[in-house]
């Protein structure tokens, strides 16, 4: 019996020297460098190239709203994305606005959430509330995304709860825009207004956008005899009643002010706010800057005044260029005009993870690789988008030139300012209906003020 014992412990001892010696030639193999890839070991670079690939075929669905042209433009990042990563199929689904945000509502009743899709800076809140998103801050730290290329002014529009919850892509903008033809024109501009600087101030826009308003007797605003019933010109055009998400809000807080208060109560009785509304107030009731009716003989649309060739200066979104150039508009582009700090709305969509994904590792590689420098450098060689993420930044002005360098550097400008329901009530909803003629001159403010915070309680 001890012989047996002896002879069972030597064989013992024999196997379990073997796989440990097995065992660590293993481990060396894994210390290589393309076990680090296999451990799905990822740059800071914020890219997805080194994510682990999934070791089986896997497919998964991508949902954004858009336009048929739109919705081209994407699969072609798609295309490249499946390129990359074989082993993942990316089934495209796309719909208009209105449809996208109703499906993506009846998606979360009936837990058939879409793995990856578009989000809107201005419904984080209200689908954060339906438990949608899987918060990403843990992936993104394990994986070693770099947030750094991005703006916190981006990121911040796409928390809940302080987490991050999706990413941004794209960067919407707000600039300050003024045609070139009318400042280069001696019978338009005849008192020689300059054009505007790049970061200009109130003071010196007021002062450009009076030399240029014009009656149909050559006068300006302030002089004896102007006819403000026959001007021919106007020198801005600005409506902050029509605008408040776009254009009231960022000049509020240009003037240390706010649109609403972190409660959600209104923010515009404090004088910080009352010398921004009184200041466009004025220069509507002086003429010098378009009313609400003036607006829509001007075909309706503030940010696109320049087209018209009756009006110097406009704010206005990237996208318009888009509009000038159709209308063969020579324009100029400035930072939106500020009281006391530089100030703009920045717009950004984003990419978020179904919190019920069955197919996580692959969701987060899509996401990963359309956040990051591949995706954001192929969607900036499509010249329709601004990158969101700064490595993307060459590539997107190799493709849509200088000049439109300025919508990256405005970004370090952009508020944080999210949507909140009660928000989305007041810019949507009441806000133009209590404020676009009395912040025009027309009617009474104090009143309006009063109605809009009843109406928010």
């Amino acid at each position: 019996m001890k012989t047996n014992r002896k002879w069972l412990l030597g064989l013992f001892t024999l196997m379990l020297s073997m796989v440990m010696i097995i065992s660590g030639c293993g481990s060396n193999n894994n210390n290589g460098g393309s076990g680090e890839a296999a451990n799905g070991e990822q740059s800071n670079n914020g890219s997805a190239e080194q994510t682990e690939k999934p070791a089986e075929p896997v497919t998964i669905t991508y949902s954004q709203w858009g336009t048929a042209e739109e919705l081209q433009r994407t699969q072609e990042l798609l295309n490249k994305f499946m390129e990359a990563y074989p082993n993942i199929t990316v089934k495209l689904e796309g719909k208009d606005w209105a449809s996208y945000w109703d499906g993506l509502t009846a998606n979360a009743a009936g837990g058939t959430l879409p793995d990856v899709f578009k989000t809107s800076y201005a419904f984080i809140e209200k689908y954060g509330e339906l438990g949608i998103f899987k918060e990403l801050d843990g992936l993104l730290a394990d994986k070693g995304f770099e947030l750094g290329n991005i703006d916190e002014s981006l990121l911040g529009l796409h928390k809940y709860g302080g987490k991050q919850v999706s990413l941004p892509i794209d960067a919407n903008v707000i600039v300050w825009y003024y045609d070139k033809a009318i400042f280069a024109d001696p019978k338009k501009n005849p008192k020689g207004a300059p054009v505007p600087s790049l970061e200009p101030t109130w003071d010196e826009v007021l002062d450009i956008a009076t030399k240029l308003t014009i009656d149909k007797n050559g006068k300006n605003p302030g002089e004896a005899g102007f006819d403000g019933d026959n001007i021919v010109q106007w020198g801005m055009s600005v409506s902050p009643g029509s605008t408040m998400d776009w254009f009231l809000e960022p000049e509020l807080w240009s003037n240390g002010a706010k649109l609403m208060n972190d409660d959600g109560s209104l923010a515009l009785n404090t004088p910080e706010a009352r010398e921004v509304l009184d200041f466009f107030i004025d220069a509507t009731k002086k003429q010098i800057n378009t009313t609400p009716a003036q607006i829509e003989g001007l075909g309706g649309q503030v940010n696109l005044g320049i087209t018209t060739g009756k009006v110097a200066m406009n704010p206005g979104g990237n996208w318009n260029t888009t509009n000038f150039k159709e209308a063969k508009v020579d324009y100029g582009m400035t930072y939106l005009p500020k009281f006391k700090e530089n100030k703009t709305v920045v717009q950004p969509a984003g990419m978020a993870i179904a919190n019920n994904t069955k197919h996580e590792e692959a969701a987060y590689t899509l996401l990963a690789w359309l956040a990051g420098p591949e995706g954001q450098t192929e969607l900036a060689k499509q010249g329709y988008s601004i990158p969101a993420n700064k490595a993307a930044s060459d590539a997107y002005i190799a493709t849509a030139g200088e000049a439109n360098k300025i919508f990256l550097d405005a970004q370090q400008f952009g508020i944080i300012s999210p949507f909140t329901v009660k928000k989305t009530d007041l810019v949507w909803t009441y806000g133009e209906q209590s404020l676009k003629n009395p912040l025009a001159g027309d009617g009474d403010v104090d009143a309006a003020i009063k109605d809009l915070e009843s109406k928010l309680k």
